[in-house]
């Protein structure tokens, strides 16, 4: 749901390195010009089950990685790939209240 009711999600399209806000939950990377790094909101400043979804587009050649806040981690690493370059991929994450868990991915 989005950061606003709980009635819809929300989109956001970018193009370039962003950081993830608390009204975000599709976040879609299309045709980015460089590398774009995700960058996670730290753990502690979202709920418990809070889920984002980043999708990159298949034209896209350029990599795009998730980071965690500061050493925060994604499945015990600092940061995760979405897709390989040149093919659509998407990631999805979770928050325990602890760290960020990746429950879907291709």
């Amino acid at each position: 749901m989005s950061g606003f009711d709980n009635t819809s999600f929300t989109v956001r399209v970018v193009s370039a390195t962003t950081t993830l806000t608390n009204n975000d939950y599709v976040l879609s990377v299309e045709a980015p010009a460089a590398n774009v790094t995700v960058n996670l909101p730290a753990v502690a400043s979202v709920q418990p089950g809070r889920t984002y979804i980043i999708k990159r587009d298949g034209t896209a050649t350029q990599t795009v990685t998730l980071d965690g806040a500061g050493s925060e981690t994604i499945n015990g690493a600092t940061t995760r790939a979405v897709g390989a370059a040149g093919t659509a991929g998407a990631c999805v994450i979770i928050s325990d209240g602890g760290e960020w868990h990746v429950i879907g991915s291709y």
